[in-house]
């Protein structure tokens, strides 16, 4: 990691020209780490139109790659629509996942379950490959079920 030392006059002084040229031109000013998007600096105007943007659009589903692998999760969450679906499975209603995450909506709980209506097929197959089995079977393990919720794990020495 490139580490950049600047005194505080110079940073303030950079600031300024940003302000500067924000006002000017109204363009956003990108901050980029190793080549990407780190975070950006806009009008406040322009970030206040934004935010009642996504007011008025409601809560969405969204990828980011950084999060579960890239799944579909709950806007402004790492609440993936697997997780939303496997509770509803194991027979939680929405007032039930609600009470376990009281960080989410309603609305929030109900789009992912939209989601998973819409898209049912790429879920499904999402559950299946985060199957504890599956995953185990990925490290060379060997799973036997023992009982219904029991398994045995077993290694290449059969231990």
């Amino acid at each position: 990691m490139t580490v950049k030392n600047s005194s505080p006059t110079r940073v303030q002084q950079k600031l300024k020209d940003i302000l500067v040229a924000l006002d000017e031109t109204g363009k956003p000013y990108f901050i980029t780490q190793r080549n990407r998007p780190k975070a950006v600096v806009i009008r406040y105007e322009d970030y206040s139109a934004l935010v009642e943007q996504a007011r008025e659009r409601g809560p969405r589903i969204i990828r980011r790659p950084e999060i579960s692998g890239g799944e579909p999760i709950i806007q402004g969450t790492r609440i993936s629509v697997r997780h939303i679906v496997e509770r509803v499975r194991a027979g939680q209603s929405a007032e039930d996942i609600l009470a376990a995450l009281p960080h989410l909506t309603a609305a929030q709980v109900y789009v992912a379950l939209s989601y998973y209506y819409e898209y049912r097929r790429e879920i499904d197959q999402l559950i299946q490959e985060s199957r504890p089995e599956r995953i185990i079977a990925t490290q060379g393990l060997k799973v036997e079920k023992a009982a219904d919720g029991v398994v045995i794990v077993r290694g290449d020495a059969g231990r």
